[in-house]
């Protein structure tokens, strides 16, 4: 049964069409939908694409950086290692999701307690909002910011606002998860990992990224540190 009144877990799903197209990785997908996918980016970033034949060494150099957005999936598998359980209730903060059903299908599958802001609100409720897409952001970052465990999938202004809202605010004793995106894409590399090992591997990995405040220094990105070294700290 969900409970509407509260989520204690939230999730930033950054898949749509725009950020897949934009990020230039490579996903799993059909023929067709790759097809589709580099006609799309040709389209819209012309000199970037070129004539495609760089892409694929580029795709893959970024995967191994930690530069892609997690697929749907992926983020089930890793929340999955982490413990949390197929009764667990995600509140999911996201635009359309490249793939629609089909791609959201694994993650629905591992938690099938998920919903959104659609699911929670009625015809109604959510028609003043469309009519501006930073006002249904709102909503999401709004429950993402009060949620006891935020995770985010990609960077971007809407997670790196609210991680460092909950580190300035001293929330960063509610979890903030920032998956190792570049170490996670060679763990699921590995066919022959046991799934006790990558468990195992996940749960270290992520023991000190869960929002605590970070080394600023010499590189800091103020919106998701706010927390400087030149700061009063009284």
């Amino acid at each position: 049964m969900l409970d509407h009144t509260c989520f204690q877990r939230a999730l930033h799903l950054r898949f749509e069409k725009g950020m897949v197209g934009l990020s230039f990785c490579d996903f799993a997908g059909t023929r067709e939908e790759k097809a589709m996918m580099a006609t799309y980016r040709q389209q819209q970033w012309p000199r970037r694409y070129k004539n495609g034949s760089h892409l694929w060494p580029l795709a893959l150099q970024k995967r191994k950086e930690g530069r892609c957005p997690l697929e749907p999936g992926e983020i089930g598998i890793i929340l999955r290692a982490m413990g949390y359980t197929k009764e667990t209730q995600i509140y999911v903060a996201s635009g359309q999701v490249y793939g629609g059903n089909n791609r959201m299908a694994p993650l629905r599958n591992m938690f099938p307690n998920m919903v959104s802001k659609e699911d929670l609100a009625s015809k109604e409720e959510m028609e003043p909002f469309k009519k501006h897409v930073t006002s249904l952001a709102a909503l999401d970052f709004l429950v993402c910011l009060k949620s006891d465990v935020f995770v985010m999938t990609h960077g971007g202004n809407f997670a790196k606002l609210i991680i460092g809202y909950r580190r300035y605010m001293g929330r960063h004793r509610l979890k903030s998860i920032k998956p190792d995106k570049g170490l996670m894409s060679k763990f699921f590399g590995d066919p022959y990992m046991p799934w006790a090992t990558f468990v195992e591997d996940v749960v270290i990995t992520h023991q000190t990224r869960t929002g605590l405040p970070e080394p600023t220094f010499p590189h800091y990105d103020l919106w998701e540190n706010p927390l400087t070294p030149c700061m009063c700290r009284a």
